[in-house]
């Protein structure tokens, strides 16, 4: 009785759900997901994408670095007696940025004024001695030999009195090498010398840069490199600040193992936002072309996708992945997976999900 009763049960469960089945298949309707049957239609505004005409462009990257680059450092031997910078600090031109000890060059100096003095008074005294001679020798009062004697004299003072002077000159001269002096206005970026240490010549001391125009250095492939030349206008961003430059130069010989050529832009600094080694994009405008674009708040973000949320006929959205392209004045190419004429919500508003209902705004 038992087994029989339970085997009953067992075929009305059964033809209770296929006739539930038969059902739905006769209403040729889906059940409903739990998305698209809750949700209340969202207010949103929808918009017809459409082809735009667009400026085709090169875009590279590259790096700052600046207008010029100088590394002082001293040409005679001497111990660093005192260094008045720091990495990081704004010089003019002429100012000190270090001293060597030069008690024996000024001592060179000192004995070469001597030399100037006793020359100077040696010549004193010849010109008042051929000063004389000249009165005699018109009177007959002297000799032709002793007049002679007494120019030569006179001459000799003179040269000697040269000499002193040169001398000094290059006396003070070696002394001002003792004081390390920039060679133009700008920023110290790199200090390789300590008080204490001993400096040689041709060793660099300081790096300082002149930062008043900086230039930015980028590699172009081959296949844009064309139609670039000197004064072309290029737009430049560093920092998230856009400003306009020009090519320097285009450098005719290219790499052979990037297939791509170096090109120069000048960019004004006035004040000195950008610096040496900061990266750069550019952006040299070519011709025109069409595209496919939205606006970049458009874009829905998971992961590494990209999708829109496309307005359908039948009051849902659907969220669509999409390639997209490159982004200029806050709108983005689509390249793929989207058709011009399709409808799109340019701004969805935070949360909404795919297949939710929506009504759209001024509707």
């Amino acid at each position: 009785m038992s087994m029989q009763y339970h085997a009953m049960h067992y075929r009305a469960s059964f033809q209770l759900a296929a006739i539930a089945l038969l059902l739905i298949t006769a209403c040729g309707k889906q059940p409903a997901t739990p998305a698209e049957s809750t949700l209340e239609p969202v207010l949103v505004e929808v918009r017809t994408a459409a082809f735009e005409t667009v400026p085709r462009s090169t875009r590279a990257s590259g790096t700052v670095v600046p207008w010029r680059r100088v590394s002082p450092g001293t040409k005679i031997l001497g111990r660093v007696a005192q260094v008045t910078v720091r990495a990081g600090d704004r010089v003019e031109r002429g100012a000190l940025l270090a001293r060597l000890e030069g008690r024996d060059l000024k001592a060179a100096v000192d004995q070469a004024e001597a030399a100037v003095r006793v020359a100077e008074a040696t010549l004193d005294n010849a010109r008042s001695q051929h000063a004389r001679m000249i009165g005699l020798h018109d009177r007959g009062s002297v000799t032709d030999k002793r007049f002679e004697d007494a120019t030569a004299a006179f001459e000799i003072a003179e040269a000697a009195r040269a000499q002193a002077l040169a001398h000094l000159a290059a006396a003070r001269v070696t002394l001002s090498y003792a004081n390390i002096r920039s060679p133009l206005s700008g920023w110290v970026v790199a200090r390789q010398v300590e008080v204490g240490d001993m400096a040689t010549p041709g060793a660099s001391l300081f790096t300082l840069e002149d930062l008043s125009q900086v230039k930015v250095l980028v590699q172009v492939p081959e296949a844009e490199v064309e139609g670039l030349v000197e004064g072309t206008v290029a737009s430049v961003e560093i920092l998230d600040r856009k400003v306009a430059a020009t090519v320097n130069r285009v450098v005719p010989a290219g790499d052979p193992a990037t297939r791509t050529f170096s090109v120069k832009l000048i960019l004004d600094n006035p004040d000195g936002a950008f610096k040496s080694g900061m990266f750069a994009r550019v952006r040299f405008a070519r011709d025109e072309r069409q595209a496919l674009r939205v606006e970049a708040s458009a874009l829905v973000t998971r992961g590494q996708l990209e999708g829109l949320f496309v307005a359908n006929q039948d009051g849902r959205v659907r969220l669509r992945w999409v390639k997209t392209g490159q982004t200029l004045d806050g709108r983005t190419e689509i390249l793929s997976g989207f058709e011009a004429g399709e409808r799109y919500l340019p701004t969805p508003p935070p949360g909404l999900v795919d297949g939710a209902a929506y009504r759209e705004s001024g509707r």
